[in-house]
C-alpha cells in the first residue's frame, strides 16, 4: 500500500489546550490512524498539535521549516518525524503542496490563507485535482463574503470541500482516496 501525505494548514498561534490546538491534534490523530502522513509547516499552534496527534498514535508527521524563520522561532516542533528545512518561503510554500496528496485548511491567518489560496489556484487553473478540505463553519461565511464582493466566482468554491469537523475532513479524505484506487 501507497503512504499518503496530507498537508495540513493552520496557525502558529493555538496554545496547547486550546480548542483550535486541539482541533488540529484530534486531526492529525486521525489521520495517521488512517495510514495517512501528516505534512505541515513544522513550527507551534495547529501546526505542532497535528504532529502531536499524529506521533501519539505512532503515525508520520513532516515539517517544512524556512530560513526566514530561523532566530523568530524556537525551532522545529518536537513531534516531528522528519523536517525538510527550506532556503526561503517560496520553497517552503512550495514544497508544503507538492508533498501533500491532499490538503486539510484549519483557521489561521494570513499565512494560512496564503496556503490556501495557492492550493485553490492551483485547483482552478486544472494544475492538480487534489482534495482541499476546509474544517470549520467559519470557512463557508469567508467564501461567502469573496463571492460577493471580489470577483472569485461561485464555481471556483465548487472546487473545494467543506468539513465541519476533523472526522468529518478525514472520513472525507479517506472516502476520496478509497474511491481513486
Amino acid at each position: 500500500m501507497i503512504s499518503r501525505a496530507i498537508t495540513v494548514f493552520g496557525s502558529a498561534q493555538p496554545i496547547p489546550g486550546s480548542a483550535a490546538y486541539e482541533q488540529a491534534r484530534q486531526t492529525g490523530r486521525l489521520l495517521a490512524q488512517s495510514g495517512f502522513t501528516v505534512v505541515n509547516g513544522g513550527y507551534t499552534g495547529t501546526m505542532e498539535g497535528a504532529s502531536q496527534g499524529a506521533a501519539e498514535v505512532g503515525g508520520r508527521a513532516v515539517g517544512v521549516t524556512c530560513a526566514l524563520f530561523d532566530g523568530r522561532r524556537e525551532g522545529a516542533n518536537p513531534y516531528l518525524t522528519e523536517e525538510i528545512h527550506t532556503p526561503d518561503l517560496l520553497s517552503r510554500l512550495r514544497t508544503l503542496v507538492e508533498r501533500g496528496d491532499g490538503y486539510i485548511v484549519l483557521g489561521g491567518g494570513i499565512g494560512t490563507m496564503l496556503e490556501l489560496f495557492l492550493v485553490w489556484n492551483l485547483l482552478s487553473i486544472t494544475a492538480t485535482n487534489k482534495p482541499c478540505v476546509l474544517v470549520g463553519t467559519e470557512w463557508h461565511d469567508v467564501l461567502d463574503d469573496l463571492v460577493r464582493d471580489t470577483a472569485i466566482e461561485a464555481d471556483h468554491v465548487a472546487l473545494l470541500r467543506f468539513a465541519d469537523t476533523s472526522e468529518d475532513a478525514v472520513c472525507l479524505l479517506n472516502t476520496v482516496f478509497h474511491t481513486a484506487k
